[in-house]
């Protein structure tokens, strides 16, 4: 019963917003704003992102499923003893390379949709151990910023990583992009201004086929360093 009225709920809401949208042609696709972040975005997109205790090795601008992405190869300049345990970093591929990639969004048409699909498939691997990893970071303004992510075993004939996906955006991140199509109902219902994403996928390699969890702290870390950071420049509007 409690579902049905959320449900019925739910239906209610849309038909208040789109009945009169419907009869007025005033669809919210029809007028939409342009994107306040779009220099920083295309920076970012050129540039990669500039993180504090990583040395970038190289970074260029590459094509997945037809968009462009921010390749980013980056060493952790901290010891590794200090960013997971030393059991743990016996089990890791030492002197490894993380890969960063971000795709961010630069015009507003531009929506999240297949990203994931994308990358298996310039990847051509296999993936397995997927789940969800939540964490929170702290905005600017002192805001709880809640984030989920989600974190596989990627593996080929040659390599195995261990990987981190999700979708930023200002106030959160999901690796789902209905959590961010409401997100950004809410935000331009609130301030009639779109909610910029960021497509993020961390890549970790680790020994062949070896347990993504001797990782997952320092990922679960570096991903909570990665939203902070787009939080703080990308993300945020231009003054």
């Amino acid at each position: 019963m409690i579902k049905q009225s959320i449900v019925l709920f739910t239906l209610a809401i849309v038909v208040a917003i789109v009945v009169p949208n419907y009869w007025t042609q005033a669809w919210t696709w029809n007028h939409l704003p342009e994107l306040a972040q779009v220099k920083q975005l295309k920076q970012i997109q050129q540039q990669g992102l500039a993180l504090k205790g990583w040395q970038t090795l190289n970074q260029r601008s590459i094509k997945i499923g037809g968009h462009s992405w921010s390749a980013q190869a980056m060493r952790s300049t901290f010891p590794t003893e200090a960013i997971m345990p030393e059991a743990e970093a016996a089990l890791a591929t030492p002197q490894t390379t993380t890969l960063l990639l971000l795709r961010p969004q630069t015009w507003i048409r531009d929506l999240p949709q297949v990203d994931w699909m994308d990358i298996n498939g310039l990847q051509q691997w296999k993936t397995d151990s997927a789940r969800s990893i939540e964490f929170r970071v702290t905005g600017s303004n002192g805001q709880s910023i809640p984030v989920k992510a989600r974190f596989l075993r990627g593996w080929t004939k040659e390599r195995t990583y261990a990987v981190m996906q999700w979708y930023a955006w200002s106030t959160g991140g999901s690796p789902s992009p209905t959590n961010w199509f409401w997100a950004n109902q809410i935000t331009q219902w609130k301030t009639e201004q779109p909610l910029a994403w960021i497509a993020v996928s961390v890549m970790q390699p680790i020994t062949p086929l070896g347990n993504i969890e001797t990782v997952r702290l320092p990922l679960e870390t570096l991903a909570q360093q990665i939203q902070t950071a787009l939080t703080e420049t990308a993300l945020q509007p231009s003054p």
